[in-house]
């Protein structure tokens, strides 16, 4: 009896501690910018970034060229404040195209969904996605035009 009570003591300590290591820390993202901030991060920093574009009517998939690439950069660039959202009410369900980026140790998606509307997020990301209106932005720059331009016309 008396090895029970040493034995059963310790297991409900360990239960105890271990029951909260699953939560996180931050249950919040820190602005509604972090994800493109971590994607510009890794496009000036990184050397071998690839990726490539998705057609999701037709799943048609093209790799990303390097004028791409910098035209990805340049966009998130000259993005302000004002152009990063909540959740808009009229976003579609699906994306028309998706973006994929392979970094070195990272991969992020970039929907597009309008003319007007992207979010941005990790493969395995913890936060919700950056939402980002477009409006405002140099036509040069905007990803949707990318995808129009990349993807020949039916």
């Amino acid at each position: 009896m008396r090895l029970n009570k040493y034995f059963i003591f310790p297991l409900i300590l360990l239960v105890l501690l271990f029951s909260s290591c699953t939560n996180p820390i931050n249950k919040q993202k820190a602005n509604k910018y972090y994800y493109t901030n971590e994607v510009s991060k890794h496009l000036t920093l990184d050397k071998n970034i690839s990726g490539s574009i998705i057609d999701t009517n037709f799943y048609k998939e093209i790799e990303l060229s390097k004028d791409s690439i910098t035209t990805i950069k340049d966009f998130i660039d000259n993005l302000k404040k004002d152009n990063f959202i909540d959740l808009p009410k009229t976003l579609p369900a699906k994306p028309k195209y998706k973006f994929y980026l392979n970094f070195n140790k990272e991969k992020y998606v970039i929907n597009i969904y309008t003319e007007k509307y992207i979010s941005i997020y990790p493969w395995d990301g913890d936060y919700v996605m950056d939402y980002i209106d477009m409006t405002g932005v140099y036509l040069n720059y905007n990803l949707y035009g990318l995808c129009i331009n990349t993807f020949p016309q039916r």
